[in-house]
């Protein structure tokens, strides 16, 4: 079965998710549901019990629920921005170490006090604490999907890998990457739709 067929044929259970939310913007929450379905369908082994729709729910509404939560909540926006280099940073050494980098490394990479590092991972920490979420889905799988992402954005084009960036490490909807790379919103979703179609094949092999 194709990606396509299987957004598809859950569409209606991430339109009812969706639902569910009125603190943020549904086309954004709609395709963290889709994010959140691709996930659920590279995990997803049938055990003769529990449906795909019943497995899916928890990553599709966990992924809303992530988007909905950091989004209504404010931070500092100068401890967000280094939170996001601090993970950038992370994702970088590890490809190089092939491992994950301790606090101590990323702060001398970084030159960046250690006590800021960890105080500025600390304050995002509690904001996104989910512990409901989290029981299901381990920091470890949550960081290996990431790397996976960013591994597999070798196989898209400049502009679709430029709309998954923006989209997913930079915050940005579908409405102001159309302006900052001039097209259309149409165009910005079909790149999104078609890249995290490429993303989840690669996530397959």
């Amino acid at each position: 079965m194709t990606t396509d067929m299987v957004i598809e044929m859950n569409k209606g259970l991430i339109i009812s998710c969706v639902n569910k939310f009125y603190n943020a913007d549904k086309e954004d929450l709609y395709q963290a549901g889709v994010l959140g379905l691709l996930k659920a369908y590279k995990n997803y082994k049938y055990d003769g019990k529990t449906k795909f729709s019943t497995y899916a729910y928890k990553y599709i509404y966990g992924e809303m629920y992530l988007l909905a939560n950091s989004s209504s909540i404010k931070v500092n926006k100068n401890v967000t921005k280094l939170v996001r280099l601090i993970e950038k940073t992370k994702y970088m050494l590890a490809q190089k170490l092939n491992r994950i980098p301790s606090n101590e490394e990323l702060s001398k990479f970084l030159h960046i006090p250690l006590s800021d590092l960890e105080n500025a991972l600390l304050s995002i920490n509690e904001i996104v604490s989910l512990e409901d979420y989290d029981n299901q889905l381990s920091k470890k799988e949550n960081y290996d999907n990431k790397l996976l992402i960013i591994q597999g954005l070798k196989y898209l084009s400049d502009n679709e890998k430029r709309v998954i960036l923006e989209r997913y490490y930079n915050d940005l909807t579908q409405e102001e990457i159309a302006k900052k790379m001039d097209i259309s919103q149409v165009t910005v979703s079909r790149y999104e739709k078609r890249s995290l179609i490429k993303l989840h094949d690669y996530m397959k092999v």
